[in-house]
């Protein structure tokens, strides 16, 4: 049975102060206001994602890794799975939910039937090896899964290193780079031919013995490679796209002009950066409260919504945009 708990008493709403020149392009538009909708979380939010029927789901990786769903229409958020183990999460095209999940001795990405609640495990071990410890995934208009795996804050020596990886929909799995150095959130282009990985420098994490030693592109806090990204899934040509010496970029989204969405959190500093498919930065509106841990667009009636999880306190909150999401089903 679902926990269920009210929204009421939790709402907050915070008008923006934006940085950047105004201009018709800007996703806030001006006046807006940032709503908190949900505090029943114990301390770090992730994972924010619109399934079809406009429901949004989340998690809180503080033990027990709680998955939440939040209800736009009655404001309510309900308990769906106690140790979900999970951080990353995505709709596929048949409307389940894609779970990138790294507890300890189960660092697999899974597939939950929102219906039912019946589990599939879509992918646990490369070449024998198990994986390290799965961060986010996306999914291209093929059904291919690509996911990020990385060590963060996971005791367990791994046996594998730091790298993203492609899931096709007959299981072959995939390495396709180890390029960046701790791999982060992940997101396929509307078109299907461009790839984002986010990566996160933090010196305090424990470094992983079987790579990457460095990341190819320089990221030393945070930052945002596109890679292109052919018919078959593979990858080339990958090259910087945005760094920050600010904060570490982590979770991601797009609209459906192309453009992304960036979070990014190193205490004191959150940061949410929109920018258009060249690299331009369109415009950047930090939260008043919390570390910016992940974001989605909501669906339906509420496709203008931006959702951002939040952690220190945990929090969902969210805004209306100028801009629509995009999603590959």
């Amino acid at each position: 049975m679902l926990r269920r708990f009210s929204a009421l008493g939790f709402a907050t709403a915070i008008a923006v102060s934006f940085a950047g020149s105004a201009s018709a392009q800007n996703v806030i538009p001006s006046g807006a206001q940032w709503e908190k909708v949900s505090s029943v979380g114990k301390g770090f939010a992730e994972g924010v994602v619109a399934a079809k029927d406009g429901s949004i789901y989340l998690v809180d990786i503080a033990p027990p890794g709680t998955l939440f769903r939040y209800d736009p229409k009655t404001g309510q958020t309900n308990v769906v799975m106690e140790q979900s183990g999970a951080s990353g999460l995505h709709i596929d095209r048949n409307g389940d939910l894609l779970m990138a999940q790294n507890l300890p001795g189960m660092q697999r990405v899974i597939r939950r039937n929102l219906t039912t609640g019946a589990i599939t495990v879509l992918a646990d071990k490369y070449e024998g090896k198990p994986l390290v410890a799965p961060n986010d995934l996306t999914t291209d208009s093929a059904g291919r899964i690509y996911f990020t795996d990385a060590r963060y804050n996971q005791t367990a020596e791994p046996e594998s290193p730091n790298a993203v990886y492609r899931l096709d929909p007959d299981g072959k799995l995939t390495r396709l780079t180890m390029d960046i150095q701790r791999p982060n959130g992940i997101e396929v282009s509307p078109d299907g031919t461009r790839l984002y990985v986010s990566g996160t420098g933090a010196p305090h994490l424990k470094p992983n013995p079987h790579g990457p030693m460095a990341d190819k592109f320089g990221i030393t806090r945070g930052g945002v490679v596109q890679y292109d990204l052919d018919a078959s899934g593979n990858l080339s040509n990958g090259r910087l796209f945005f760094k920050t010496e600010v904060a570490g970029t982590d979770g991601m989204a797009m609209d459906n002009e192309g453009n992304l969405y960036v979070s990014a959190h190193a205490n004191p500093a959150r940061l949410i950066v929109a920018l258009d498919p060249s690299g331009k930065v369109i415009q950047e509106f930090p939260l008043p409260e919390g570390l910016t841990t992940n974001l989605g667009f909501g669906r339906g009636e509420d496709a203008g919504s931006l959702y951002v999880s939040t952690a220190a306190p945990w929090g969902l909150w969210r805004i209306k945009t100028n801009k629509s999401g995009f999603y590959m089903n």
